[in-house]
């Protein structure tokens, strides 16, 4: 397997290489071996993402052509996500955590991924809201790959956002219940809107009803929380946090795209029958069935499933 590296050591001399190019040509020695690579005892790591349909990069404020199964026109109205438990996998299939640098958009646990640029009032106003990068160190090796989860860990999940520090403080990331997270927010507006259609089976005969909405939802986050009313702990039945695992990933020449046609790709996103209005992560919910299966995610439990590998999160060349 080709071994990648966060960061690479000098190059070698012009006379170092000369020695080896005749070295080689000598026909060498047969107790030869590659050169020794050393590494510093830290190296900083940069992890770029991106978002991606149809193969291209896209913004928030995009108009998106041939999404989901009704290959749906739909412009891009919101895209955040926080990730956290980052991990590079070294030449020997350990993982090793990045230990990550405080800044505005991360603390030593979590990072928060915006597309928001100002494009639009939708897309964050006037306000750049930008921030496509996590940063941090590693120990010095040689690393191939990444594993990381979309997902708040549970010791901040529930703190207060009105008191909470950066990036944890984003009033449109959190819950308007138990005081969680929004883990992943994806919002589109479909040309045409969202067809809302409600069977009310408590009526006989039942009775349907229908309306237009123009926003298809998704927002991604534990479900069935409670707190205990003497500790004040907190607890959910649906954790619904996304492990993402990439094999081969070089942090030097590649990012990390979230690929829309791929997470959206068995959803209707011209309709809505059951719940909130396209996915809110419920459990019985129809339209979070084929976006919980893009994520990996048993719907029924919030727990990652085995069944296949996902394809949401992709690797492209810088």
């Amino acid at each position: 397997m080709k071994t990648i590296q966060t960061s690479r050591p000098a190059a070698l001399s012009l006379l170092a290489l000369s020695a080896l190019t005749l070295l080689s040509a000598c026909g060498g020695s047969s107790g030869s071996t590659a050169p020794v690579v050393t590494y510093p005892a830290v190296m900083p790591v940069s992890i770029n993402f991106e978002l991606l349909a149809n193969g291209q990069p896209v913004k928030c404020g995009s108009s998106i052509t041939g999404l989901g199964s009704k290959a749906s026109t739909a412009e891009l109205k919101d895209a955040r996500f926080y990730i956290s438990n980052v991990k590079l996998i070294d030449a020997n299939d350990q993982l090793v955590p990045v230990s990550l640098t405080a800044n505005d958009w991360q603390n030593d646990q979590v990072s928060l991924i915006s597309f928001n640029d100002g494009s639009t009032t939708a897309c964050g106003g006037t306000l750049l809201l930008t921030n496509n990068v996590i940063s941090g160190t590693v120990p010095g090796a040689a690393y191939k790959g990444i594993s990381y989860e979309i997902g708040v860990p549970e010791t901040l999940n529930h703190t207060d956002y009105a008191t909470a520090t950066k990036p944890m403080n984003v009033a449109a990331m959190a819950w308007s219940w138990t005081s969680g997270r929004k883990f992943l927010k994806l919002e589109l507006n479909p040309v045409g809107g969202v067809n809302v259609t409600r069977v009310n089976n408590t009526t006989v005969p039942p009775t349907t009803t229908n309306s237009v909405s123009s926003t298809w939802n998704l927002h991604l986050g534990s479900v069935g929380c409670t707190t205990n009313a003497s500790s004040g702990a907190y607890s959910c039945t649906n954790s619904n946090r996304m492990v993402v695992k990439l094999a081969n990933f070089d942090a030097d020449k590649q990012k990390i795209s979230l690929d829309l046609n791929a997470l959206y790709a068995a959803s209707d996103l011209s309709s809505d029958t059951s719940g909130a209005v396209g996915c809110m992560s419920g459990g019985t919910d129809q339209e979070c069935k084929g976006i919980f299966d893009s994520f990996k995610i048993d719907l029924s439990t919030g727990n990652p499933t085995t069944a296949g590998v996902q394809s949401v999160f992709v690797v492209r060349n810088k």
